[in-house]
Parts: C-alpha cells; structure tokens; sequence
C-alpha cells in the first residue's frame, strides 16, 4: 500500500485535510458551509479532482467541521462517513455547542447559546456510513484507522496513520504558547482518556483542525497536570 501524503485545507478559521497517493484522495472535515472553493483550491494544489475523492469523514459534526458536508459530497460523490453517536445531529443540520472547559470558554459557549444559536445550524446531510469504535481504511488505500475519541463530543473520532500522524479534531488545541487542552470539552475525562490513546498506538505529531501540529512530547508532558486540572 502506497504510504499516504497529508494536505492541509484551510476552511476559513479551521482545518480540513486531504489524505493521498496516487491510489486515493480521502477528505478530513468539510468546514463550515460554502467552502467549496476551499477544498477546490487545494485539490488543484495537488493535482487531483474532485472525482478523484473516494470518502469523507467527519471528525465530529459541529458547524465548523461538517457544514460543508452535503454540498461537498454532492461535488464529489464521495459516501460520507460519521461516528454513530453522531449521526443524528448531522442529519437535523445542528449540533449542541460544547461545553468550556475554561472560563473563557464558559463564557464563549454561554453567550453563542444566546446570541449566536444560527451559527450551529447547516445543511443536513445523511451518512452513508456509521463509525463505531474503529473503521479501517485499508479498503480506502490509506494505512491508518479511524478511531473513537470522544472527549470534545461523544461522537469524535480521530484518523490514526500507520506513520505516526494523527489527525485530532478538536481534541487538541495546536496554540503553542497555550495548553494543547481543548476550551471547549463535553466531556473533560474522556479528553484525557483519548490523550492517553494517542501515546499508546505510538502516534508522533498531531494534526488538530485549530492551531499548528503538535508533537506527542508535548501532550505527554502536559497530561500529568492537564488530569489534576481538568481530571
């Protein structure tokens, strides 16, 4: 199997990816809705059409992450993927904003719950197919898995390369001069549970959708404290 290549989309305030080889293209996320033009731009960067699109996963379906989901599928054909505790929400085109974890974020998810509740609705879209604890994507031409990390949602996954990238979500935050602790958390345990996941299958670099790559050194020293403060 041809080892895959990784191109960053960049959706506004937020990070999608792109998955290839010369079998395969497989799209991360889908940003917020009318980001096509986005994608587009960084197929042509590659050399690849949106024909050329063989599956879409969903990390989790926020606004930012899956509203481009039914349109993209529509340019590309491409079944779209989502973890099962997820479904539902992408099919209403509206998922709940997190929880903060801290008080900025208390207050950010606090005030858009009042004032911003239009911002979580998108075009629905139904799934083609419903990820349970692992999806392997070898079918895909891809050397890697999804997997369930729950944390930021209880429906996140996360795509774990064979070649030690991990594609994240919104599990981590890639600030380098803050914690890589996500502000926004449903479940502030389940984080560090899915934190601990990613040192034990041996990833090395992470690929948040906010933020920078972030090395696996970086989350190992943090954890200790990361588990007495949000633990």
């Amino acid at each position: 199997m041809t080892l895959v290549k990784i191109k960053t989309v960049s959706y506004a305030n937020v990070k999608g990816y792109l998955l290839y080889n010369k079998d395969t293209v497989v799209l991360v996320d889908t940003g917020h809705k009318n980001t096509v033009k986005s994608l587009l731009s960084a197929l042509s960067d590659i050399s690849k059409q949106p024909s050329d699109v063989d599956l879409i996963i969903l990390t989790h379906t926020h606004f930012d992450h899956a509203g481009g989901s039914r349109e993209i599928r529509e340019l590309t054909g491409a079944p779209l993927a989502v973890h099962r505790e997820e479904a539902g929400y992408l099919q209403m085109g509206r998922t709940p904003f997190p929880r903060g974890t801290r008080w900025k974020g208390k207050l950010l998810v606090s005030a858009g719950r009042i004032f911003a509740r239009g911002l979580s609705k998108y075009p629905p879209a139904d799934p083609d197919i419903l990820i349970g604890d692992e999806m392997d994507l070898a079918e895909y031409r891809i050397p890697g898995k999804v997997v369930h990390t729950p944390g930021h949602t209880s429906g996140s996954v996360s795509v774990l390369l064979e070649t030690g990238e991990a594609l994240v979500g919104d599990n981590v935050l890639g600030l380098s001069f803050k914690t890589h602790y996500p502000p926004f958390a449903n479940d502030r345990q389940a984080v560090l549970e899915s934190w601990q996941l990613y040192i034990d299958r041996g990833m090395k670099t992470l690929l948040p959708a906010h933020g920078g790559r972030v090395k696996i050194e970086a989350l190992v020293r943090q954890l200790p404290g990361a588990r007495q403060k949000y633990g």
